[in-house]
């Protein structure tokens, strides 16, 4: 879904009407307070911010007491969990989340009576033209490594995996060399990274010693 497409009317009705009653209050507060931060304030899916921001926005909890991080971690999980949110990689700045709106979730699409094939989703994985659109936003230049990429070694991961939910959409797509593509295949990041890491060092040591 476009961010020109998206109607803020309709996405807090099916907020209200699906969503809500599969989310534990703390996790409907996580996902308003996410949806804040991306779509409503930077028209974008994803927002990099620390969990310790996201304590102080969420506020205290039922006892009165400031929301903690292991209980922030527990709501963003939860989330992840049911497909609401993708959780990307963790830098100095923060984490990376991206946001899916109520009618991308499956178990909503489920509930609306939708196939997830029908739901309004941007394909930007087998779409060549769309494809070309992701490595040049990328620089072409792999994601994991920081190698450059040609259009004949280009690849497109999926950050979050497909077998995990990860979608087609843009936002959810690295520009990738051959190698890391096929490292991190069907991994999240944080299984992927060390891995990655090794062959990185390797590459290298096999460049000084040629």
């Amino acid at each position: 879904m476009e961010l020109t497409d998206y109607d803020l009317k309709q996405v807090l009705v099916d907020f209200v009407d699906y969503l809500l009653p599969e989310l534990t209050p703390y996790e409907s507060a996580m996902y308003l307070l996410l949806l804040r931060k991306t779509l409503l304030e930077n028209d974008s899916r994803s927002v990099r911010i620390g969990k310790r921001t996201l304590a102080d926005k969420i506020g205290k909890g039922s006892r009165g007491v400031k929301t903690n991080y292991a209980h922030i971690t527990k709501q963003v999980d939860g989330l992840e969990k049911l497909g609401c949110v993708l959780i990307g990689d963790t830098a100095r700045d923060g984490t990376l989340y991206t946001i899916r709106l109520p009618r991308e979730i499956p178990v909503i699409a489920e509930k609306i009576g939708k196939p997830l094939s029908e739901v309004k989703d941007e394909d930007y994985f087998t779409d060549f033209e769309k494809r070309k659109i992701v490595f040049d936003r990328d620089d072409w230049t792999c994601y994991y490594c920081g190698d450059k990429i040609t259009a004949e070694n280009a690849t497109l991961d999926h950050f979050h995996p497909q077998h995990l939910g990860g979608t087609h959409a843009k936002d959810n797509l690295r520009t990738s060399c051959l190698m890391c593509n096929s490292i991190k295949s069907g991994k999240s990041y944080d299984e992927a990274a060390p891995l990655i890491l090794r062959s990185m060092q390797e590459r290298r040591r096999r460049k000084l010693n040629q």
